[in-house]
Parts: structure tokens; C-alpha cells; sequence
């Protein structure tokens, strides 16, 4: 099999691990807060990793690794995998998969302006920045939508009008309707202005942090394009020596903010959850997109990897009842085929 083929084969495993992970995350999130689920998950991998890596004898090769090669993995590894995925975490929590995600995949996107910037043997296409443009587009509409991801209870309408003040705060129903029967039951409720500062608030945070937790793996993905020219040791092991550093980063930022409403609920239920997507994201995706990145451009791997709201999206509506419209749908579209336009150049 030619590299070329691996490659692309190992970014689309990516792809499909990272989608089921994020579904698994945002389902434990009510408990975990963004530190409690990132610590959980850098020690399991930390872990896995080093057993593995002893298994297959190549313990004491870790330390062989040169700092040229061994600082932008570790750099990439705290870009993307601490600040990135904590912040990640953070959107998942305020604005839902269907929102965070598609965000937050466009990373590619930055990955190739980098590419073009850092690296020579990238030549740059008008036809990719057709494809940014797509994307940016797509990311207009997501942001547009009405619908917030963590607030969804219910698909049906209610019709009691003796609900109505609380279907609006709970977001489950259409508001014209509500606006119409909640002015017949009680004339001097005033509903256009139902909908709390609050919720605006949380939407363009959730925005934000998706923006810049983008902007993280983008950094980290080229770091570890240029990490991985600089030595010859297996990715297993180079895996196995960039993740035992991040623990204590973890545990650090996990002790400093564990504390009030961000304090975690630690259950057996929860943990082995989130333990499992340590496996499944942290271990087995992170060896294979290293794998891709080593036999294809970094850009063209992060952009098959971003395809993931396709698994993600219907998941998340599938088996954590979020809700989506016609803006989301199409937000959703724009940007996966915004993708497709950059890997096929």
C-alpha cells in the first residue's frame, strides 16, 4: 500500500474515532467540568501510552528522543491537546456538539496558511482559499442559529398556554406560538425581551472559544509536522514521551480551577466514560493522525479529520436529543464541502 493511501486511510480513522469522542465527552460534561475531563483523559493516555511502548521494548528508546524533535511535539501536544481541548471542552458545555464542533473543525484551514508560511515544499492554491471562503461562510450560519445545544428538553410543541413562560426560558418550542398564546392567557407580558442577556452571553463565548481552541490545533498540527521531520523514532514512542509531560500541566490547571460551579463530580460511571474516550481519542486517534501527517500534507489530514460533524452531528442529535435548524444543517454543509474543496486540490 502506498503512503499516500495510508495516509489518507489513518486521517479518515481520525475523522471517525473523533466524532464518536465528542459525543462521549458532551454526554459526561454535566458532571465533569473542562479540567476534571481533561485530566481524566491525559492520565489514562499517559498511561496506555507508556504500556505500550514498554510492551513493544522501546522504553528506554524515549529518552533518545533529540529536544529539536522532542520540544515542538511536546509544544504541540500542550497547543492542542491542554489549551486546545480544555477550551473545547469549555464551548461543548455552553454552546453543544452541533455548534462547537463544525467551529472548531476548521482548524484545517489555518493548518494550510501555515503550511504555505512555514514550510517550502507547500505551494499555495487559489483554489483553497475558494475553500476557506466556503468555510467561513458555513461557520456565519452555525453562528446565526437560534438554537443553543444544551438547552434542548423536548422536540414537541407545547401548546398549554399555561406553559408558555417556561417553554420559552427551556427553548422547545416555536416562539411565535408561545408569543401568540402567552399574550392571550396574560396581555401585559411583554415577550420579546424573553430571552436573557445571559443566553446571548453564552452563545458568542461558546463561539469564541471554539474559534480559538481552532487556532490551537492548527499551531500544534504544524508542530508536529515539523517535530516529526526532525527524527526517525517511531510515533508510538514519540507519542509515548510528548504525553507523560502533559499530566502534571493537567493536574496543575485541574487543582487551580476545581473549585464552586467548576468543581467536578467524579462517578465510576462518568470516569470510565470519559476513560474510554481517552483510549479511543487520545491513544488510538492520536497514533493514527501522526501516521497521516507522516505520509500526507498536514493540511490535507486535518481537513479529512474536520469532515468529523458528519459522524458527530447526527450523534449528537441521535442520542443527546440536541436540537438543530435549517441554519445549522446548512452552516454544517457549507463547511465540510469548504473542506472537500481544500483536499481535493
Amino acid at each position: 500500500m502506498d503512503p499516500q493511501t495510508i495516509g489518507v486511510i489513518a486521517a479518515i480513522g481520525n475523522m471517525l474515532l473523533s466524532g464518536i469522542v465528542t459525543v462521549i465527552i458532551k454526554a459526561q460534561g454535566k458532571d465533569l467540568k473542562p479540567s476534571g475531563l481533561l485530566l481524566i483523559q491525559t492520565i489514562v493516555s499517559s498511561i496506555s501510552f507508556l504500556i505500550i511502548v514498554s510492551a513493544i521494548g522501546d522504553f528506554m528508546l524515549m529518552f533518545t528522543i533529540g529536544w529539536k524533535a522532542l520540544l515542538p511535539l511536546i509544544s504541540a501536544a500542550i497547543m492542542g491537546i491542554i489549551i486546545g481541548n480544555l477550551l473545547y471542552f469549555a464551548s461543548l458545555q455552553l454552546i453543544g456538539v452541533s455548534k462547537a464542533y463544525p467551529i472548531a473543525m476548521t482548524y484545517p484551514l489555518l493548518t494550510y496558511i501555515f503550511e504555505v508560511i512555514f514550510f517550502p515544499e507547500v505551494s499555495f492554491e487559489w483554489l483553497k482559499l475558494l475553500g476557506i471562503a466556503v468555510v467561513i461562510i458555513g461557520i456565519v450560519f452555525i453562528s446565526l442559529s437560534k438554537v443553543n445545544g444544551d438547552n434542548s428538553k423536548s422536540k414537541e410543541p407545547i401548546l398549554d398556554a399555561s406553559k408558555n413562560e417556561n417553554a420559552i426560558s427551556e427553548g422547545t418550542i416555536d416562539t411565535k406560538i408561545v408569543e401568540i398564546e402567552t399574550k392571550i392567557s396574560n396581555p401585559e407580558i411583554d415577550t420579546r425581551n424573553q430571552n436573557p442577556p445571559l443566553f446571548k452571553s453564552k452563545l458568542v463565548l461558546g463561539i469564541v472559544l471554539s474559534i480559538i481552541s481552532s487556532v490551537t490545533w492548527a499551531t500544534g498540527t504544524a508542530l508536529i509536522k515539523y517535530g516529526l521531520q526532525q527524527t526517525d523514532v517511531n510515533i508510538v514512542t514519540l507519542n509515548g514521551a510528548r504525553m507523560a509531560f502533559l499530566v502534571p500541566i493537567s493536574l496543575v490547571i485541574f487543582l487551580s480551577t476545581n473549585r464552586g460551579k467548576n468543581k467536578s463530580k467524579f462517578t465510576w460511571k462518568n470516569i470510565s466514560f470519559v476513560a474510554i474516550s481517552a483510549l479511543l481519542g487520545l491513544v488510538v486517534a492520536n497514533i493514527i493522525y501522526l501516521l497521516a501527517i507522516k505520509n500526507i500534507e498536514a493540511s490535507t489530514t486535518a481537513a479529512i479529520a474536520a469532515s468529523g460533524p458528519l459522524i458527530a452531528t447526527p450523534l449528537s442529535i441521535l442520542f443527546l436529543k440536541e436540537r438543530v435548524d435549517w441554519k445549522i444543517i446548512i452552516g454544517t454543509l457549507l463547511t465540510i464541502g469548504g473542506i472537500i474543496i481544500v483536499i481535493i486540490i
